[in-house]
């Protein structure tokens, strides 16, 4: 998408870019990829933190700049605002909410007066609002609120924009859903190290350890399965695999333990290849979570031919529309029951390729890329108003 047949100068800016962004990265570094590959320039704006040289070389083509902070828990790095100062984008897509990126994204966009473009990543669920619910509402009147109103665009998943608009919202909001890439199914992948070649079948759960994402529920649910189906969990396991956010991962474990769950295999952060490998060797997926905005690790569990059951909260409708997933909730005996009934089945090879088949027709990264590039190319007056924009 160019402007007068200019290429866009655009900007993506985020409080990490490294893997302690979770799920966001993987967006960010997508959209990167796909709007380079189109001929126009990306620079990403980050804040330093303990993953962030470790990943940078993964941003390829594209060289993020990386502030140092003074304020760590806030992301405090007024070399992001200055950094932006001598940019000449023509657009910013701030990923992320609450945090000083947005402080140096509205003095960006006062200064320059061209549009930003807000992913709000889920942030503004009624969960997410309801954790850390005083800082969030102390950040909403010093600078939040303010940034979010002046977007140009709010970007979101369909699900979230009764959330947006709960919380005050006006603006024109892009209903543009993430992505994944297909890997290839004839590529064999080594087996982790840390999973048993016994004959099991796994059941992953992989993503940040956090108590959204309902860890201690599905531990409960599992919990209930091995006691109440046990020719079910004599064929299963559940790996959680993720990195620790905040500190929960030894809670969970300790959790594992006292139900002694001793076969619940907690492997730590997987990541590139090891992320890669984990999906291959899995035979499903569970994401039992009180609140998402669109995640990558459903998309990327489907794109792996995986069945998903996840919560109606992941808010990726279409799954349920396709018979791509089965809906669990977080009641630990009502997912007990759910995952008893359908582990034990024959259908799980159907839904998995359900699944792909989705990723295949309504998530690829270069038709996301499409609809927002053109989004862009509407806000700078070059174009018309896409179907995915709304007004109201």
């Amino acid at each position: 998408m160019t402007i007068d047949q200019t290429p866009l100068s655009i900007g993506i800016v985020c409080a990490s870019l490294s893997r302690a962004a979770g799920g966001i990265l993987p967006i960010m570094q997508a959209h990167a990829s796909q709007f380079t590959a189109r001929g126009n320039q990306v620079v990403a704006y980050g804040v330093e933190d303990a993953c962030s040289e470790a990943d940078r070389a993964s941003w390829a083509p594209v060289s993020p700049r990386i502030a140092a902070p003074i304020v760590k828990r806030f992301a405090y790095a007024p070399a992001m605002a200055r950094d932006l100062d001598q940019a000449s984008h023509h657009i910013l897509h701030q990923h992320g909410l609450w945090l000083y990126p947005s402080v140096a994204v509205s003095r960006w966009r006062r200064r320059t007066g061209r549009p930003v473009v807000i992913s709000t990543q889920g942030m503004l669920e009624p969960w997410a609002l309801a954790n850390a619910r005083v800082k969030k509402k102390v950040a909403a009147a010093l600078f939040e609120r303010a940034n979010l109103s002046s977007a140009a665009c709010i970007h979101c998943s369909e699900a979230e924009v009764p959330g947006i608009r709960a919380f005050g919202l006006r603006n024109p909001v892009a209903v543009i859903p993430n992505g994944a890439s297909l890997p290839d199914p004839t590529l064999r992948r080594p087996r982790p190290a840390w999973l048993p070649d016994d004959g099991k079948r796994t059941l992953l759960f992989l993503g940040r350890l956090h108590p959204k994402k309902g860890i201690k529920e599905s531990l409960d649910a599992w919990s209930v399965l091995r006691t109440q189906a046990p020719h079910v969990a004599a064929n299963w396991r559940l790996v959680v695999a993720g990195w620790d956010d905040g500190g929960h991962a030894e809670a969970f474990i300790a959790h594992a333990r006292a139900l002694g769950l001793s076969d619940v295999i907690f492997p730590g952060a997987v990541f590139g290849e090891a992320k890669e490998a984990a999906f291959a060797h899995a035979d499903a997926f569970l994401l039992g979570s009180y609140s998402e905005g669109f995640p990558m690790a459903v998309l990327e569990a489907w794109s792996h031919g995986l069945p998903v059951f996840m919560t109606r909260e992941c808010n990726i409708p279409e799954g349920f529309q396709q018979g791509a997933a089965v809906e669990v909730t977080t009641a630990p005996a009502s997912q007990a029951h759910v995952l008893a009934q359908h582990l034990a089945g024959p259908d799980l090879p159907k839904i998995g390729a359900r699944g792909r088949a989705l990723v295949a027709r309504r998530f690829s990264w270069s038709s996301v890329a499409d609809e927002l590039l053109s989004t862009y190319a509407w806000l700078l007056g070059d174009g018309s108003r896409p179907s995915s924009v709304t007004l109201d």
